[in-house]
């Protein structure tokens, strides 16, 4: 990931002083672990950005993503000027598209065997996505189109250069996937 999903050390020590309390053991700890204690942590500082970035961050990170989503437009809410939370919507987003894979599953499998992509990366089960877009209510298109959008935004917040190249690639392949939802 590039520099745009990176926190300081003071949003990291507010994440050690908010959630961090919440956990049995701050040195070991599960994601599930990890957001039952943030859950917990949110309803204390409900303003607290951090605390709803890495939720989203872990949410998708275990393919709940309709959680993410919200977790990430709190983000915006609360920062809509920074770029982290531009970009943490616009993936919420688009790993909704993944939905549209469902039809070439076996290939996605095959591919993701090849890459043994990190677990942060998400699951990569199109079913996920499509359950997920189902109980938001959001169609494919309108998940392409907002993750574009939020993509956009991200740019216009200026990222630094290995962000810009992550974030134009993130964009091409949107935009050859949804041709007729480019601006």
């Amino acid at each position: 990931m590039p520099n745009i999903s990176r926190w300081g050390t003071t949003d990291g020590m507010r994440l050690a002083r908010t959630v961090g309390k919440y956990l049995r053991d701050r040195t070991q700890y599960t994601t599930q672990e990890f957001i039952d204690a943030a859950e917990r942590a949110a309803l204390e500082y409900p303003d607290d950005w951090v605390i709803f970035y890495s939720l989203g961050d872990k949410y998708m990170s275990i393919g709940q993503l309709a959680r993410a989503l919200t977790a990430c437009k709190r983000c915006v809410e609360l920062k809509p000027n920074d770029i982290r939370s531009a970009y943490a919507l616009a993936t919420a987003y688009n790993m909704l598209t993944r939905a549209d894979w469902a039809s070439i599953k076996p290939e996605i499998e095959q591919f993701v065997q090849l890459l043994r992509p990190p677990p942060e990366a998400g699951p990569f089960d199109p079913d996920v996505s499509k359950s997920e877009a189902e109980e938001l209510g959001i169609v494919i298109d309108t998940a392409a189109a907002q993750a574009m959008r939020w993509f956009e935004r991200a740019l216009q917040l200026g990222p630094d250069r290995d962000g810009y190249r992550q974030i134009q690639q993130d964009l091409h392949v949107l935009y050859q996937r949804y041709p007729h939802l480019r601006a």
